[in-house]
């Protein structure tokens, strides 16, 4: 099936639907019309009655916040090496056949190749690196430069935060390195749980409207988020030449830290727009579903294909005939929860901290 094709075809008869449907309403008579205005009052009553909702349930998964901080701790210490799983913790079933075939073949090779275990390594080496490279839309901002530091991040944490500007952190925890004096970046996610004022009927739940990252301080010669370019100035008059070294933007994983800045009165450009709908939904997708179930995405487990919601039907009718192919066109998810895409996101509050108030924005070793 043509894929982007089919799509058009939705589209337009999602636009002739939406032409119908306004083309009806407006043949009614005002009295009816009238009517539909006292059930869109009412619709806002639910709207409202949502918003309260939302809150009260983020004000519920803050309640269970030190509990899962107990298991993330723990986590943390057995990556890190500073501690040694005894026996019953990991006592963990393996279900998954392919899995164990998949390790014995691994072992089967390191045998033949003849490599051995070094018992010298403490925890889980690479752990965050290889979450973060394993897990979908993370991995693309990911490049070659940005690996020796990622390989340095001992933990990544999300913290919860109540009171007038509610939302939530990502910290990410190094341990000393050559590139940074900081030894943790943050990243301030902002909640609203009020319906827009544009929009209201089409309130969803609480979503993200902007991010505050923090200045990384680099070391000299380090920074990664810029390459540093030497320019030849000759004067007009005099002839003189001078050489001046200008700093460029490039691609990195560090410039998360860096969300665009902008007023929240005013219109927001496309690219400004793309680049934070992008952000707020790594950011949202990273406390979901990254953190929480880090360890699946370490052993790939977490890397579930996900059907396109267009044309599902159609693609599955396809797979059944020609079961050998594989569909190119799935995407990855990384979120474990729900919500909706674009610029803001909406969905429910999973609960990996809580923190009332608001602290520095980077740690200093």
């Amino acid at each position: 099936m043509n894929k982007p094709a089919a799509l058009a075809s939705l589209q337009d008869m999602d636009s002739d639907s939406k032409l119908h449907a306004l083309e009806y309403y407006h043949k009614l008579p005002s009295s009816v019309k009238r009517r539909i205005r006292a059930l869109k009052k009412l619709q806002h009553e639910t709207v409202m009655i949502d918003a309260t909702f939302y809150r009260e349930l983020f004000e519920l998964e803050m309640k269970y916040d030190t509990k899962h901080q107990e298991v993330f701790n723990r986590r943390r210490l057995i990556v890190t090496g500073e501690k040694e799983p005894n026996d019953d913790e990991c006592d963990w079933p393996n279900e998954e056949k392919e899995l164990e075939n998949i390790t014995l073949a691994l072992k089967n090779i390191c045998v033949k190749e003849g490599n051995n275990i070094d018992e010298s390594i403490r925890g889980i080496p690479d752990f965050w690196f290889f979450v973060l490279k394993n897990a979908p839309l993370v991995n693309e901002m990911i490049q070659p430069n940005d690996e020796p530091i990622l390989k340095c991040l001992e933990d990544v944490k999300c913290i919860l935060v109540s009171g007038e500007e509610p939302g939530f952190y990502l910290e990410f925890h190094f341990k000393e390195n050559d590139y940074f004096s900081d030894k943790c970046l943050t990243k301030r996610y902002f909640f609203s749980y009020q319906p827009s004022d544009d929009a209201p009927l089409e309130y969803e739940g609480p979503e993200i409207v902007r991010a505050k990252g923090c200045a990384i301080n680099w070391k000299p010669g380090k920074n990664v988020t810029v390459t540093l370019v030497k320019k030849v100035q000759k004067h007009k008059g005099r002839g003189e030449k001078r050489t001046i070294t200008k700093a460029i933007k490039q691609d990195s994983f560090f410039n998360f830290f860096d969300p665009p800045v902008y007023d929240l009165t005013s219109d927001l450009d496309e690219e400004t727009e793309d680049l934070l709908e992008a952000d707020f939904k790594i950011g949202q997708a990273m406390r979901e579903g990254l953190i929480p179930r880090a360890v699946l995405y370490f052993t790939g487990e977490a890397l579930e294909p996900e059907y396109d919601d267009e044309c599902e039907d159609e693609d599955m009718e396809d797979d059944d005939e020609e079961s050998n192919e594989s569909d190119d066109d799935n995407v990855q998810q990384l979120g474990s929860s729900g919500g909706q895409k674009g610029k803001k996101k909406r969905g429910p509050h999973p609960t990996n901290g809580a923190k009332d108030t608001e602290k520095p924005e980077c740690e200093q070793q």
